[in-house]
């Protein structure tokens, strides 16, 4: 067993990687020699956050990139393989999320999380899976949520793409394990990115987020980064289909 979590002449895509998780998952592959691709809709966050690589001495370049496009995620893949001639990981972390009762909720909101934090998802699987299968190589890594797990009131639509990232995982392990593809998902719970901005600044929802997590505290970008790193090295070369939670003793109640 190598225990080396060196990445160096790996290329990993990194979806959503401009900012939060995403920027610290890519700093992270870069930090281990990988040659890291910055996918993000938001091109000015996603240059600044490889210029910060770079400067740091990595290795990272930018691709403007909507995850409900097709197209778009099949052009990059033909770009970066067309110069690597390879893509050994792949993290689907592009999402966002939504606070409203069902009742409240606009139709078109509702689609809009679906499709990015979870046909997103399927889309880059099925964009990069071709080129893994060829090679009979490949990590993929799905982000998924403590909300696939339990539910929270006014958070249907998040809690329902998060389910589907969870089952998609297995799915998608079991059609690629063959190939010497390893599908997982990691599941943080609130952790202090952009994205929790909200909850954070809402005094009643985020004491009765740290009432229900053990630690009595948010999760940091670096405590996801290492699962996340982890599930991308040969010391998950056995888990198949596997969702790795991140929550600070939320589900241990």
């Amino acid at each position: 067993m190598n225990f080396d979590l060196r990445m160096d002449g790996k290329v990993a895509i990194v979806t959503g990687g401009a900012m939060g998780l995403g920027k610290g998952i890519a700093a992270g592959f870069a930090s281990l020699g990988a040659n890291v691709a910055v996918a993000d809709v938001n091109e000015k966050a996603g240059q600044e956050t490889v210029n910060e690589i770079v400067q740091a001495g990595g290795k990272a370049k930018l691709y403007p990139l909507d995850v409900t496009k097709s197209e778009q995620f099949e052009q990059m893949v033909k770009d970066i393989t067309g110069e690597f001639k390879r893509i050994d990981v792949l993290v689907n972390n592009a999402g966002i999320a939504a606070k409203a009762d069902c009742v409240d909720m606009k139709v078109e909101d509702y689609r809009r999380i679906i499709d990015i934090n979870l046909t997103g998802v399927w889309i880059g699987c099925r964009a990069v899976a071709p080129v893994m299968m060829e090679q009979k190589y490949g990590k993929i890594i799905n982000m998924c949520s403590l909300l696939g797990f339990v539910a929270l009131a006014g958070l249907s639509a998040y809690a329902s793409s998060k389910g589907g990232v969870l089952q998609l995982t297995k799915t998608l392990a079991l059609e690629l394990v063959d190939y010497n593809i390893n599908v997982n998902a990691v599941a943080p719970a609130y952790i202090a990115t952009e994205l929790t901005n909200n909850a954070r600044t809402d005094k009643e929802r985020f004491e009765d987020i740290l009432r229900r997590t053990p630690k009595k505290r948010l999760g940091n970008v670096e405590e996801v980064v290492g699962p996340v790193v982890f599930l991308a090295s040969e010391l998950s070369s056995f888990m198949v289909g596997e969702t790795i939670l991140v929550d600070g003793g939320w589900t241990a109640w």
